[in-house]
């Protein structure tokens, strides 16, 4: 069975060589740190709702993409390309669903962390590259090997021993992952570049992002918020770029191979943070748990690196 939306998707293959270079490497991995650390930031906000923030996200990270758009000469090419999505309803309407879906991302994250869940984030974060693949596998009827399901089976395993261990449902968790992953695999129709499409994505919601905030009391900040509050709110959008830059840069000088290790950084140092900074309480016995998750992405790793393997003894990558 084809997808209807199959006539849009065109998988993303690698034409030119891509030498990796030290800095590619050091972008690469800083921002696997940089998001590994945003609980840190989120945690300091923690007398601002989360959907607040959330919202305070949407209109500066808009604000300072214009901003990029603008100095970097991208304005005009990025009207054409929204002119261009709009030419095609579903693409756009695609588009503007990725924006939503980001955004529940983004409020659940944040909320997760100020209620002292970061280790769920961190579990969700780990198990995206797994639900990822599940996805593709089942919409977009991608091939994946042996070794791809049976990570996806140990990773089942691992998601039913947390919801044992902790006797809940991890609702918040799922819908964290599932949000995010159905972002990316929208992200594989649409014709936009990584600085185009948050653009796109944040323009859309902040009408309604500033509303919101408008219609409260001192914008949805609490009576006798120190002034960091105030300034950690309108740098939000700062750090919502600034990895993404990072990210623009290390696609460009770093293998693929790379990029899937470093994914692992970000949800280890959650977890670490979590646990050694924020204070989170995680019963030693969660870790058995965790760690059929982590077999579950050693699974997943090895398969990467087998098939990247198997592409270079092809000639279909070099570098």
């Amino acid at each position: 069975m084809v997808s209807r939306y199959s006539r849009y998707y065109r998988p993303v293959k690698r034409t030119e060589q891509i030498k990796q270079t030290p800095q590619g490497v050091a972008a690469t991995v800083a921002q696997a740190f940089v998001y590994g650390i945003f609980p840190l930031y989120w945690a300091a906000l923690d007398s601002v709702s989360a959907m607040n923030v959330m919202l305070y996200r949407i209109v500066t990270a808009f604000a300072v993409m214009l901003l990029v758009m603008v100095v970097s000469g991208r304005w005009g090419r990025f009207l054409a390309s929204v002119r261009s999505l709009w030419r095609t309803p579903k693409l756009f309407w695609l588009e503007v669903l990725a924006a939503v879906l980001v955004s529940i991302d983004w409020v659940v994250y944040i909320y997760l962390v100020v209620i002292g869940h970061t280790s769920e984030a961190s579990a969700a974060n780990f198990l995206m590259p797994l639900i990822n693949m599940l996805l593709a596998l089942l919409l977009l009827r991608e091939r994946t090997t042996r070794l791809g399901i049976v990570s996806m089976i140990i990773a089942l395993v691992g998601g039913g021993l947390y919801v044992l261990d902790t006797g809940a449902f991890p609702t918040l968790a799922l819908l964290m992952t599932f949000s995010y992953s159905g972002y990316c695999l929208i992200k594989r129709f649409i014709p936009l570049d990584s600085f185009e499409s948050l653009t796109f994505e944040t323009g859309v919601l902040t009408p309604v992002a500033f509303v919101a905030l408008a219609v409260q009391p001192r914008f949805g900040v609490p009576a006798g918020a120190p002034a960091q509050v105030w300034v950690l709110l309108a740098c939000c959008g700062i750090l919502t770029v600034v990895p993404l830059v990072l990210t623009s840069y290390g696609v460009k000088h770093a293998h693929f191979l790379t990029l899937s290790f470093t994914q692992y950084i970000t949800p280890t140092i959650q977890l670490m943070l979590g646990i050694l900074v924020l204070g989170e309480q995680v019963p030693a016995h969660r870790f058995i748990s965790f760690s059929v998750i982590w077999l579950a992405l050693v699974v997943y790793s090895i398969d990467i690196v087998i098939q990247h393997r198997r592409k270079l003894t092809l000639g279909g990558i070099a570098g």
